[in-house]
């Protein structure tokens, strides 16, 4: 069996090859971040309305 050398085409292709998987990486990378960031402050908006709420639930009953 005779060994091909890789010629410039197959070069030129595995370094876009190489270059689509780092792009790919990136963007998946950058869209989990901003995902779990959205997560992040909405969880921590739900846990500023649910003390404003046991806040003014215990006025309320210092109150009556």
């Amino acid at each position: 069996m005779k060994m091909q050398s890789w010629g410039k085409t197959q070069w030129i292709l595995l370094v876009v090859d190489l270059l689509a998987i780092v792009i790919v990486i990136w963007f998946l990378k950058w869209k989990i971040q901003h995902k779990l960031a959205e997560v992040e402050s909405r969880q921590a908006l739900r846990t500023l309305h649910r003390q404003h709420f046991n806040q003014n639930a215990l006025q309320d009953v210092s109150e009556e």
